[in-house]
């Protein structure tokens, strides 16, 4: 927190909202640079914020006098996320951005430094991400590491860790919308079951529209590669974990946060999970199908 321990003034005098389900952050402060770059991405999911909606302000900041808060290293690298949590504030640390939210208050700060290792708008990312991560956990859904479509108007989600094939299986479909190949949201509907909220998380996957809207959240797998397509159920407390360990931003606090994991656990009681095998075409429909998914 020492990085704001002085007031700064605001980066610019631009703003934009992104309202996803039930969760929304809004960023005041951006310079028309940034803010255009951001709308483009966010636009699609901005508009007016309900009172109802749990929601951070977060105001950024004018740029840092240091070039980053980690040194970028000399060969890429997974980009490292740094979060330190206290209660309801998080505090968080990238190559480029220093910040903070806290729940309760519903707002933080975000300050840019100057380097050029990553641009502004990828810096911001990570922290919107972070943010939109731990809004849907407090609100009893997740951010969850995982490809995932809506087919005949239901919800999918497919994890696991990085190769483990969620790119693959998303290129590969030709039936379902896909939502993301990389980080999919789940919020509570009104009636506390999980749907699958359309967000712009959608990592490399370009084809199609963008998809908006809520859907109710039909079953989640882990994804296994193999010659044939099948669904294979396993022991609950096993499907359990390994959701858990696709749960970014979040998971690491558990220890600090038990309450969230009895979020998570209550979010998805109803949710039938298990692992999916599959191979590089969309016959994995036909093995949700068989399964009766």
């Amino acid at each position: 927190m020492e990085f704001f321990a002085a007031r700064r003034p605001p980066g610019g005098e631009g703003r934009i909202e992104i309202l996803l389900g039930d969760v929304a952050l809004r960023l005041e402060g951006l310079d028309e640079d940034l803010r255009a770059r951001l709308a483009e991405r966010y636009g699609a999911y901005g508009g007016p914020i309900p009172a109802a909606a749990s929601s951070i302000l977060v105001e950024v900041c004018d740029e840092a006098d240091r070039e980053y808060y980690i040194d970028p290293p000399a060969q890429a690298e997974l980009n490292p996320v740094l979060l330190a949590v206290e209660g309801a504030r998080v505090r968080y640390l990238g190559y480029r951005a220093a910040g903070w939210f806290d729940l309760e208050q519903g707002r933080g700060e975000l300050l840019l430094a100057r380097g050029a290792y990553e641009p502004a708008d990828r810096a911001a990312e990570n922290f919107i991400r972070a943010s939109i991560a731990w809004l849907a956990a407090t609100r009893g859904g997740a951010l969850v590491h995982a490809a995932s479509g809506v087919h005949r108007g239901r919800g999918y989600l497919f994890y696991g860790e990085s190769g483990a094939g969620k790119s693959t299986l998303s290129a590969s479909n030709r039936r379902a919308r896909i939502v993301s190949d990389d980080l999919s949201l789940v919020l509570p509907a009104p009636d506390g079951r999980p749907e699958l909220v359309g967000s712009p998380f959608r990592g490399t996957y370009e084809d199609g529209e963008r998809v908006l809207g809520r859907f109710p959240l039909a079953a989640g797998f882990r994804l296994i590669q193999a010659r044939e397509a099948e669904v294979r159920p396993v022991a609950r407390i096993r499907a359990l974990s390994e959701l858990v360990g696709n749960l970014p931003f979040v998971a690491e606090a558990f220890g600090k946060r038990p309450d969230l994991f009895d979020r998570v656990e209550h979010a998805f009681r109803d949710v039938p999970l298990g692992h999916l095998h599959f191979r590089k075409d969309d016959s994995y429909w036909d093995a949700i199908e068989r399964a009766g998914l």
